[in-house]
C-alpha cells in the first residue's frame, strides 16, 4: 500500500517543496509526497538548483496543492508553524 504524506510550511515558503520532491525521489516509493504551494520565487528557485545539482527532480506541479476539505492523506508534516519570525 503506497502511503500517502502531505507536507504543509504555514509560512508558505519553499521548505514543503523541498521536503516533499526529496522524499518522492527516494528508491523505494511506498509513498505519494504532496506539498503547499510557495509564494517564495527566490526560496523556489533556490530548491530547483539545488535539487538539480543532485539530479533530484522537482516535485510534479499536479502534487502542489492548496489542501481542502474532503482531501485526505495518511501523514502529514508541520515544516513551520509560523510562530517565529523568520
Amino acid at each position: 500500500m503506497i502511503a500517502r504524506i502531505f507536507f504543509l510550511c504555514a509560512q508558505e515558503s519553499s521548505r514543503a517543496l523541498l521536503a516533499a520532491s526529496l522524499l518522492q525521489a527516494q528508491e523505494a516509493m511506498s509513498w505519494e509526497a504532496w506539498c503547499t504551494p510557495s509564494r517564495d520565487e527566490w526560496g523556489n528557485s533556490l530548491v530547483e538548483q539545488v535539487l538539480k545539482e543532485q539530479s533530484i527532480p522537482l516535485l510534479s506541479p499536479d502534487r502542489v496543492i492548496q489542501p481542502a476539505f474532503g482531501m485526505h492523506w495518511d501523514e502529514g508534516v508541520v515544516l513551520c508553524s509560523g510562530a517565529a519570525a523568520t
